[in-house]
C-alpha cells in the first residue's frame, strides 16, 4: 500500500514536469525513466527486480488488457513482466520504459486518475498543454492563453476519447504522458505539406485520380506493398484494441492530419463499397479498397470522397481516393484505416503503415 507522503512526492514531482518541460518546447515525455526539469525521476509503483502484491496487481491488470506476461500474475517483476509492460506502454503512446511508472500505473488504474491540471488553473503548463493539443490536431477553443477554462477541457476530453481514456476533461498523469508523446511526435514529423486547403468545400476537389507517378518512387515497394495511405506523417501510434464507446475495441490505426489531406489507395485495387455519412454513422463517409485476393482496405471519417470514385471504380496505387476528415463518430480530423486480409478479420495495421511511413 503507497504512504499518503510518497503518493503526495509523485503528484508533485510530475506537476513540475509539466511546469517546467515549457522551457524546452515541444513538451516531450522522456524515453528511458521520465526525468522532470531538475534532473530527477519521475515516481516508479513497480521496475524489474520487485516483488510484492502490486507486482501481481501489475500483471493482472496487464492480462486484463490484452496483454500477455509470460509466467502470468506470479508477483514477480522480471524480464517477461518488462516486456509486457514495454508491450502495454507502446500500445497505448506511453512512454516505453518497461516500468509501472505513474503514468503507465494510472492508466492501467493502479493508482487514481488524479488531477494535475483542471478548469480553473492559470500558468505555464496549461500553455503548454493547449500548444500540445493544438499539435495533435485538437481544437483548442480561445488557443494557448493559459487559462484552463471549458474550451481546454472539451479539448482535453477530446484527445481523452480519441485514445481510448475516460474522458474527465482533467489532465492526470497518463492523459499528460500520450498528450506529450503525441505532440513530439507530431513536431518531429517531416510532413509533406497537402495542397488542399484545411477545408475543402466537395465541390472544388481535384479530379478523381492523381497518376502513380506523382507518387515519390521510394514509397511504392518494389515487392508490392502497400504505400503509406496520405502524405508522410509520424503522427500515429498504436491503439490496436484500446476500448471504445459501446464495449467495441479498436480495429484500426488512427492517423491524425488536417482536414482535406489528400488520401492515396494504398495498393492498386478496386472500389467495392462506399458509405456516405448519415446520422449515427461511426464511420461517417467511407471507401472499401479491395484486392483480386479479397484482402481489403478501409478507409473512415473522410470529408469528402474524390471526384468520380465509386463502387466499382479501378484505381491505382497512389491515385487520390478522398479527404481527411471528421465525419461519423470521430471529434478530430483523421483516418481511421483498417487492413482485412483476404476479406477476413481485421489484423493490427499499425506495424504495417509504420514499415513504409518513414518513422
Amino acid at each position: 500500500m503507497l504512504h499518503c507522503d510518497r503518493r503526495s512526492w509523485r503528484m508533485v514531482s510530475f506537476t513540475l514536469l509539466l511546469v517546467l518541460a515549457p522551457l524546452a518546447v515541444p513538451l516531450v515525455a522522456s524515453s528511458s525513466p521520465a526525468a522532470n526539469a531538475s534532473g530527477g525521476s519521475a515516481a516508479v509503483v513497480a521496475k524489474r527486480g520487485d516483488r510484492s502484491a502490486q507486482v501481481t496487481q501489475l500483471q493482472k491488470l496487464l492480462i486484463a488488457a490484452g496483454i500477455t506476461v509470460k509466467g502470468g500474475a506470479d508477483g514477480i517483476f522480471g524480464a517477461a513482466t518488462e516486456a509486457a509492460v514495454k508491450d502495454y506502454q507502446g500500445r497505448r503512446g506511453l512512454t516505453v520504459n518497461g516500468m509501472a511508472d505513474t503514468p503507465t500505473a494510472t492508466l492501467l488504474g493502479m493508482l487514481p486518475a488524479t488531477p494535475l491540471l483542471s478548469k480553473g488553473a492559470h500558468s505555464a503548463a496549461v500553455t503548454a498543454v493547449q500548444r500540445q493539443l493544438i499539435a495533435v490536431g485538437v481544437t483548442v477553443k480561445g488557443g494557448a492563453d493559459g487559462w484552463y477554462g471549458s474550451g481546454t477541457s472539451a479539448a482535453v476530453s477530446e484527445f481523452q476519447r480519441a485514445n481510448g481514456i475516460r474522458a474527465t476533461g482533467n489532465l492526470d498523469a497518463a492523459t499528460a504522458a500520450i498528450l506529450a508523446n503525441a505532440a513530439a511526435r507530431a513536431g518531429a514529423a517531416t510532413t509533406t505539406a497537402a495542397t488542399t486547403p484545411a477545408t475543402v468545400p466537395a465541390t472544388t476537389l481535384p479530379a478523381t485520380t492523381v497518376p502513380a507517378t506523382t507518387v515519390p518512387a521510394t514509397t511504392v515497394p518494389a515487392n508490392g506493398s502497400i504505400i503509406f495511405p496520405m502524405p508522410k506523417t509520424c503522427r500515429f501510434w498504436d491503439t490496436w484494441g484500446a476500448p471504445r464507446s459501446g464495449g467495441r475495441k479498436h480495429q484500426g490505426v488512427d492517423i491524425m492530419a488536417n482536414s482535406g489531406t489528400p488520401l492515396f489507395a494504398v495498393q492498386t485495387g478496386t472500389i467495392t463499397k462506399k458509405q456516405v455519412d448519415y446520422p449515427g454513422s461511426l464511420a461517417g463517409n467511407a471507401l472499401w479498397l479491395t484486392m483480386a485476393d479479397g484482402t481489403y482496405y478501409f478507409y473512415a471519417h473522410l470529408s469528402a470522397f474524390a471526384n468520380g470514385v465509386g463502387v466499382g471504380s479501378k484505381v491505382s496505387v497512389g491515385a487520390v481516393i478522398g479527404y481527411v476528415g471528421k465525419t461519423g463518430n470521430a471529434s478530430i480530423p483523421h483516418l481511421h484505416f483498417e487492413v482485412h486480409p483476404r476479406g477476413g478479420s481485421a489484423v493490427n495495421p499499425y506495424p504495417i503503415v509504420k514499415a513504409v511511413s518513414g518513422c
